[in-house]
């Protein structure tokens, strides 16, 4: 069983020319209408940009001309966007006509030009490193195509781009294939897909995913598996109107259809694929097709059609300078071994003969620079066995000189490398030691930290927090006693006491916790808007929450934020004469809060609110907030905090 080389690079992916041929597909047909329909110079080129979406369905022949036409309208225009859609058509033009040279060159000076770090470029960097890959690939460099595809892996998991990954990890299987790693080939397509999901932009990337698992399995001969996913691969090269992906995707399913012994879809199958692949690449009158096409005919017993096949195919490439050719050769054998089948000796022999002109042609053409290569090489090996001569004598007499030396230069180097090794190891105890004794002093530090949190809660509770009941309970006693002409002032002293609880609790509640949510936070204004709201009926307030990310704050930051609400809230009921009071908590990759309401404003020069805003501005700086109020007459107050930080 003889290994295809399946597989499709990432230059299926990214970039594309269109074809003058008819009858591509329909999106093709449409769009080459309206590009010879167009005069203005700048549509026809973003027409020419928008049919090269499609370069695996277009004829190879009409690439160069495409090209030459889009490089011309390009310099008619002064646009980023245009120069690089040229680039990346130039690029693919080169890569299909096998100039490898000249797409590498182009691909390594867009390279210099877009960086992965500006997200300007990036896209346009991504699509550049993979075709950089497929010119390794088509030189047969895998190394060096290994190395820049484990680089674009890296950096597109740094920006979670899932399109980039589940293709060059489908390239990546393609390269661990060929160099016959068929395990880790499975494990990077499987990689791949876990990336794919129903957007349409992934549709190449499961198209080729499908076909290199049907075309791997197939390998292994694991013939069900293949057939399952070259079923899930056909359909989507149909919707797409890829005839690239679609020729592939037949001629693995034919194979596969040869390894079950059904030889007439095998036939049919390859057959249709031959006709797309001429609408691509023009009449295939020798080609990898036709010899596959051929086999099918060989293994199911019909060598008379194969033979035809065979003789046709030579018949139309039957220049003498065409002899050396490889694929001839294949042809031949080919051939020969369907007459050697058929019992027809004289056939066989005759094609033997031909085989063996062929090969010599071969030879013959390689053969002159080979002799002189070798010429040049035996000429070369006799100086220098002249001169090796000439400096044995030399070397024989310093012999022990010198292995005296190398041996205590050996001994000198032994010793250094131990010392070097124990003053290694020295330092690491050193450094561990080092770095234990700073994490038992920073763990020091913390335990500190909380005994002392812990201990401010509790004075705060036991000592003041005792106090400010005690005095609330005194003006209970005074105003159940009767006092009339002092209940105003019984009152007032009530509400004192009663917020200095209500202060102290809030205080407590944050001491008490090492970071806080916003949702925490959120809870807390509400339940005091609620104890707010029976004193303070004639006005409405109005809780919005938009807390996408419930992000955990420190217990100082969380202090600050609900102290500003607080004295927002408090200045709002005590000077504005508003109806309305609307708080809007947002939480997302930023914390913002809105404090709102419709009274009359805060006037020029008036200092009613003086310190309550500058304590406000204090608390928000301290936290690095930033803190907003925008006011006009008669049209009400709002206030905002915003943050980049979450602490």
């Amino acid at each position: 069983m003889k290994r295809t080389a399946i597989f499709i690079w990432v230059i299926c992916f990214f970039t594309v020319i269109p074809s003058f041929c008819p009858g591509q597909t329909t999106t093709i047909d449409s769009l080459k209408k309206q590009l010879w329909a167009e005069a203005d110079p700048g549509k026809k080129l973003h027409l020419l940009i928008d049919l090269c979406k499609y370069h695996q369905s277009i004829n190879k022949d009409s690439l160069y001309q495409y090209a030459q036409l889009a490089k011309k309208l390009e310099f008619k225009n002064d646009s980023k966007f245009e120069h690089s859609a040229v680039m990346l058509i130039l690029i693919n033009t080169y890569l299909r006509l096998g100039e490898i040279d000249s797409a590498t060159v182009l691909v390594d000076e867009g390279l210099r030009n877009n960086t992965v770090k500006d997200p300007v470029t990036r896209s346009m960097y991504f699509t550049l490193a993979a075709l950089k890959v497929d010119c390794l690939g088509d030189a047969s460099n895998y190394k060096d195509a290994l190395s820049e595809l484990y680089t674009i892996i890296d950096e597109a998991e740094i920006y979670h781009d899932s399109l980039v990954l589940s293709k060059n990890m489908s390239t990546l299987g393609v390269i661990n294939y060929n160099l016959d790693h068929v395990p880790d080939a499975f494990k990077w397509y499987f990689k791949g897909l876990s990336f794919i999901n129903n957007d349409t932009k992934f549709y190449s990337s499961a198209i080729v995913l499908y076909i290199n698992l049907a075309e791997t399995y197939r390998w292994v001969q694991q013939t069900d598996s293949a057939s399952y996913y070259i079923d899930k691969a056909i359909p989507l090269c149909q919707q797409t109107e890829n005839l690239f992906f679609l020729a592939n995707a037949l001629r693995i399913k034919a194979n596969i259809y040869k390894e079950k012994k059904e030889y007439t879809e095998a036939e049919k199958t390859m057959l249709e694929c031959i006709a797309i692949r001429e609408k691509t690449e023009g009449k295939l009158t020798m080609s990898n097709e036709q010899l596959a096409v051929a086999g099918i005919y060989m293994r199911s017993g019909n060598t008379d059609k194969a033979i035809k096949l065979i003789t046709d195919g030579l018949l139309l490439n039957n220049a003498k300078d065409n002899e050396a050719d490889p694929m001839r050769i294949s042809y031949y054998q080919t051939l020969a071994k369907c007459y050697q089948l058929k019992g027809d000796n004289k056939n066989y022999e005759q094609t033997l003969e031909r085989i063996i002109t062929a090969k010599d042609a071969f030879y013959q053409a390689n053969s002159a620079h080979a002799i002189a290569e070798l010429q040049t090489k035996y000429e070369v090996q006799k100086k220098e066995s002249t001169i090796i001569k000439q400096k044995l004598a030399i070397t024989e007499k310093n012999y022990w000189l010198f292995g005296s030396a190398l041996v205590a230069l050996l001994a000198s180097i032994i010793v250094w490398l131990g010392f070097k090794n124990y003053r290694r190891k020295q330092q690491i105890k050193m450094q561990v030691a080092l770095t234990e004794e700073k994490r038992i002093a920073a763990q020091s530090i913390i335990d500190a930290e909380e005994h002392e949190r812990k201990r401010i809660a509790s004075d705060l509770h036991d000592n003041i927090g005792a106090y400010a009941s005690a005095i609330r309970a005194d003006i209970e006693k005074i105003t159940d006693s009767g006092f009339e002409k002092n209940n105003r002032s019984l009152q007032n002293l009530q509400q004192h006491s009663q917020e200095i609880i209500n202060s102290l609790r809030d205080t407590i509640w944050v001491l008490n916790k090492d970071n806080i949510t916003i949702t925490g936070i959120s809870d807390r204004i509400k339940n005091y808007i609620s104890k707010l709201q029976p004193t303070y009926a004639h006005i409405q307030f109005h809780i919005n929450e938009e807390i996408n990310m419930d992000v955990h704050i420190s217990s100082k930051y969380a202090l600050n934020i609900f102290r500003i609400i607080q004295e927002a809230i408090h200045n709002a009921l005590k000077h504005s004469e508003a109806n309305n009071i609307s708080i809007r908590i947002i939480s997302n990759e930023t914390i913002f809060i809105q404090i709102e309401d419709d009274g009359k404003g805060i006037e020029k020069n008036n200092s009613t609110d003086g310190n309550g805003l500058l304590n406000m501005e204090a608390r928000a700086k301290e936290i690095g907030m930033r803190f907003l109020i925008t006011s006009k007459g008669n049209e009400g107050t709002i206030l905002s905090l915003e943050t980049s930080n979450t602490n």
